[in-house]
């Protein structure tokens, strides 16, 4: 019974030794499931703002209710989760780093903030004719492809229906978790 109970052991070291393929754990190459899916949300929030908020897209709007500021008019943003600039804001920088969050309002100024409410200038709301619109493949894992200290640099694979891509995004741990360095266009 003693030599049965061993053989089985000794086969399971055996078929668990051949299946390691000879190669190392390197604890650098190694993202935990937590995180990829941490930094898989960061992803597709980027995609969201690119797609539907900034470049290729904008919030949904109300024209019948308009203000005018700064010699502009603006029509109130009907959208239901960005109903403020002040969450706008800080759910950029819930995504980016503090800089780039900055930057993105700076450079993509179509939104204003009037009474605490959310409005766009209708001057800025047509959108690009041409571009894809890429969403993040769930079915496929990422590749790692750079790391350091204190970042991550992570391949996904990207569809619009017609073909698909792959982009690299670069990940920064901040004080406040990780946070992408910038609005990212899949090409």
């Amino acid at each position: 019974m003693r030599s049965k109970i061993f053989f089985i052991f000794l086969s399971v070291i055996i078929v668990f030794s051949l299946c390691s393929c000879n190669e190392e754990f390197n604890p650098d190459k190694y993202i935990t499931e937590g995180l990829k899916t941490n930094l898989g949300l960061l992803v597709d929030a980027n995609q969201t703002y690119y797609n539907n908020v900034f470049v290729m897209g904008r919030l949904d709007y109300d024209e019948s209710q308009t203000v005018e500021k700064d010699g502009k008019t603006y029509a109130l943003v009907t959208d239901r989760i960005y109903t403020s600039y002040e969450y706008l804001e800080t759910s950029l920088k819930e995504i980016y780093i503090d800089e780039e969050a900055e930057r993105i309002l700076r450079d993509y100024n179509y939104y204003t903030d009037i009474d605490g409410k959310l409005y766009i200038d209708l001057d800025k709301t047509e959108v690009p004719s041409k571009g894809h619109k890429w969403i993040r493949d769930k079915s496929e894992e990422p590749e790692l492809e750079g790391t350091g200290e204190d970042y991550y640099i992570l391949e996904y694979y990207f569809v619009d229906g017609k073909s698909d891509e792959l982009d690299e995004f670069k990940f920064i741990n901040t004080s406040s978790g990780y946070r992408l360095t910038q609005l990212q266009e899949v090409d």
